[in-house]
């Protein structure tokens, strides 16, 4: 797997599977998939890799699935919400201090239509909302 962009939606490609993907799905299920990445996270290995970023998966009773872009969306389209402007910081140690992931991870969830919410807002690129197939569950 290696992650192609920087920014938002993205695709996974290679022969391998970060470790917590890989107890849930299938490789199969993984291998092209069209994914929303949480990125500029500080830098950690996963299963001997070093990764700067995290698939975010929703998951419930229906099992865990990814939180997927539009149709139409680029491999790198931002995600953004409405009423939450702002840059990306670009300096991950930054992120770390502010503990950024520990403080919006409570509030990320699939709505009861699995659109992805940050806040009950939903996650959004040009193209549309980003959604998921397990609904009414928490993401991370």
């Amino acid at each position: 797997m290696q992650r192609r962009c920087s920014r938002g939606a993205a695709s996974l490609h290679g022969s391998w599977r970060a470790p917590g993907l890989a107890q849930h799905l299938p490789i199969d299920a993984v291998r092209g998939a069209r994914v929303v990445v949480l990125c500029n996270l500080g830098s950690k290995k996963l299963g001997g890799v070093e990764s700067q970023g995290m698939v975010l998966c929703a998951k419930g009773e229906g099992g865990l699935c990814f939180v997927t872009p539009p149709d139409g969306s680029a491999p790198g389209a931002r995600v953004s919400f409405e009423g939450f402007a702002g840059e990306p910081e670009q300096n991950p140690k930054k992120l770390a201090k502010k503990k950024a992931w520990e403080t919006c991870m409570p509030d990320l969830a699939t709505d009861a239509e699995g659109v992805a919410c940050y806040k009950g807002v939903a996650f959004a690129t040009a193209e549309g909302k980003c959604t998921a197939a397990v609904r009414g569950a928490p993401i991370s």
